[in-house]
């Protein structure tokens, strides 16, 4: 008998349902404040309330959305705390991954990171935040995936949608996307140098003043 390869299982309703409402959150669709009901969703996505609400309370344990009792559900309206948390987190990390980076010797390829660049470039004059979130992403898990350490990765890979919700109205700040651009390129140089100590010195930098960014839009 020919050996037949193994058909994909198709994708549960609850992770379908999941995908598509982290989407929405994520392009901005869901507005601070905004009170929404599991039934309406349901609707929506012309589901059962039962995988909406597995979808939902899985969002709810990353921090996105939180339930309100007998109310509904709304985004997570970030703290100063939550902020001070991940950004505590993010520096344990992100230094460490740009020091190891640096330090690998020969040097590490390095083309998704200036694709990256390039897309959030083209993302500032085209004036689109959410493409330059993207390019954002791509940049800093990029790095992190070169440390080659699963668990740094999936740390990283966990917290960046919260951190997407967090950036996507500060990097409406005037100038702030330009800023950005220009504290990458400094990673980028220092890592691309070999230069562990003026990679931790820049990241540690743009991490300060993403938050600082944040804290502003928090005001």
């Amino acid at each position: 008998m020919p050996k037949l390869a193994t058909l994909k299982q198709p994708e549960s309703l609850a992770k379908m349902a999941y995908e598509s409402i982290r989407q929405s959150i994520l392009s901005g669709q869901w507005k601070i404040g905004e009170l929404y009901n599991e039934m309406g969703i349901a609707s929506d996505l012309g589901i059962s309330r039962t995988p909406a609400r597995e979808a939902l309370l899985e969002l709810a344990s990353q921090d996105l959305i939180i339930f309100m009792p007998r109310r509904g559900l709304m985004l997570n309206r970030f703290t100063r705390r939550d902020v001070d948390e991940i950004f505590e987190l993010r520096k344990a990390i992100e230094l460490a991954s740009v020091e190891k980076i640096a330090n690998i010797s020969p040097r590490v390829d390095l083309i998704a990171i200036e694709e990256s660049l390039l897309e959030q470039r083209r993302a500032v004059k085209q004036k689109d935040y959410l493409l330059f979130i993207e390019a954002d992403r791509l940049f800093h898990t990029s790095l992190c995936m070169l440390t080659n350490n699963r668990r740094m990765i999936a740390i990283v890979e966990n917290i960046r949608d919260m951190i997407h919700v967090m950036g996507i109205k500060a990097l409406g700040l005037e100038g702030r996307a330009l800023k950005v651009i220009e504290e990458h390129q400094a990673i980028f140089k220092a890592v691309g140098n070999g230069n562990a100590e003026e990679a931790r010195n820049a990241m540690a930098y743009h991490l300060d003043q993403s938050k600082e960014a944040v804290n502003e839009d928090l005001n």
